[in-house]
């Protein structure tokens, strides 16, 4: 009898540090990503990965980038929006990145972008991973 309440109690503080370890929800999505731009000494001049990294509670669902014909700095910017509406609606949370230039090819984004419809999968992550942040900003 002593070993059953022991095991019960032991299985109780386990499952009651995991409830109290889970991530956490982010109610206000904006405040949530200002807190990005805030701080974003931290990410300038730094890889993209590092910021995805930080982003533990929310990451970006949607993804459209700002492609030029200028050769040495085709991409610009990129927008990143955090809900699953059209990648064009109003009123959406939007961190926006502007990259330090660099001449890398954009034909796998562009792809990417048509294929997916603008979602933040796998293979823009990894397109965008090395990419160098050069500037953030937030808006609604």
């Amino acid at each position: 009898m002593k070993i059953q309440i022991n095991i019960i109690l032991v299985i109780l503080l386990l499952f009651l540090n995991g409830i109290l370890k889970a991530q956490k929800t982010v109610s206000d999505t904006l405040a949530y990503a200002k807190k990005f731009e805030t701080n974003k000494e931290k990410y300038i001049g730094k890889p993209f990965s590092l910021l995805l990294k930080d982003m533990t509670q929310m990451q970006p669902k949607k993804a459209k980038s700002d492609l030029r014909d200028n050769p040495s700095n085709p991409l610009p910017s990129t927008l990143f929006r955090f809900s699953d509406k059209d990648i064009n609606s109003a009123n959406e949370v939007t961190l926006v990145i502007t990259w330090k230039a660099d001449d890398t090819p954009t034909t796998p984004i562009e792809f990417f972008e048509q294929e997916h419809n603008y979602r933040f999968t796998v293979s823009e992550k990894n397109f965008f991973e090395k990419k160098i942040v050069k500037d953030i900003l937030v808006y609604k």
